[in-house]
């Protein structure tokens, strides 16, 4: 992890100097528009108190204030460009409370004109609301993670305020072009065995990424409806002439959970759904951070009272390593 000067650094260099109308937009925003964002998402009470309580301090913060608006406006430019890059930057926890407010200031300032990019995209209302309360459930992992309010992580707001990313039923949907967007599987088939695929498979075929937010329901009933609904509401935001894989990237797809998972437990049946790719990429911390919610105590120290964490842990006592492998599966139904 870099220091908090070297992130700081590296996105003035992504993300250039601000508009005049940029920082006039961020000093112009009231903590009653922060109240109302943030409340019509169902962030709790206490914690828009303290995030409208910093914000006067947070706005005489010049360093913090133009790369708040240097952000805002990259993201207005980019929502609805799907291949443009997302950065993936740590968080800012490091420059105090203002730091680990800085996303959810983002949120508070992208949040209205998000809302209107889906609407005018066909988004159904309740899907926009569970997308954007993204929020309330990214402030939750910050508390349980670190004890004090923020964003964790605050760089997956940016395909979500970028238009790009929803929510249905107990999964995320990013809308993707394969190979391009940064956050599509990798690896990935060969340029040969791709074009050997045919469409759907190739670089550049419309794609849809799946992801697993904490506390997902993956009963295969829950994912019957949720994947029903998603090819119903994403066929008409998002449609395509061509055959569309839904793809993803976890350690959920990972072989070796089947040495230890029951074969009907939720995991497995989900795993069961794709097809999976032979590569992949070491992700022992990712998969800690997600199943534990942990990331100060000692490996020796997490708790072992599931099949699935003395199985986790165990692997990893052994030398081994757990993996983000890619898997896809049809989902247009084509």
């Amino acid at each position: 992890m870099r220091s908090v000067e070297g992130t700081i650094s590296e996105m003035r260099r992504v993300l250039g100097p601000p508009s005049s109308d940029a920082r006039e937009r961020v000093r112009d925003l009231d903590t009653s528009e922060i109240e109302a964002s943030l409340n019509e998402v169902h962030v709790p009470a206490s914690v828009i108190e303290e995030v409208v309580a910093q914000w006067e301090e947070f706005r005489d913060e010049d360093e913090l204030t133009s790369l708040l608006a240097s952000l805002v406006l990259w993201v207005d430019r980019t929502r609805g460009d799907i291949d443009a890059p997302i950065p993936i930057w740590d968080d800012l926890d490091g420059a105090g409370t203002s730091g680990r407010f800085f996303y959810i200031y983002l949120f508070a300032l992208c949040h209205e004109a998000t809302c209107a990019f889906l609407r005018r995209n066909g988004c159904p209302p309740d899907v926009i609301e569970s997308t954007m309360t993204v929020v309330s459930r990214h402030v939750d992992v910050h508390e349980r993670r670190w004890g004090s309010v923020g964003i964790d992580p605050g760089w997956w707001l940016l395909p979500i305020l970028r238009g790009e990313m929803v929510q249905v039923g107990s999964l995320q949907f990013h809308r993707v072009n394969l190979g391009i967007g940064n956050l599509s599987p990798e690896p990935w088939y060969s340029t040969s065995e791709s074009v050997a695929l045919g469409e759907g498979f190739r670089q550049g075929d419309p794609s849809v990424g799946i992801h697993i937010p904490n506390g997902a329901a993956l009963g295969p009933g829950d994912l019957d409806v949720t994947l029903a609904r998603a090819r119903e509401t994403l066929g008409s935001m998002w449609p395509v002439e061509h055959r569309r894989l839904a793809t993803c990237q976890s350690w959920l797809l990972d072989a070796q959970l089947a040495d230890f998972l029951d074969p009907a437990s939720n995991i497995m049946c989900f795993q069961r759904r794709f097809t999976l790719l032979d590569g992949w990429y070491d992700n022992d911390v990712e998969t800690l951070n997600f199943i534990f919610q942990r990331p100060r105590v000692a490996r020796g120290s997490l708790p072992r009272d599931t099949t699935l964490q003395r199985g986790v842990l165990d692997l990893l006592e052994r030398g081994g390593h757990w993996r983000a492998r890619p898997g896809w599966m049809d989902f247009d139904g084509t």
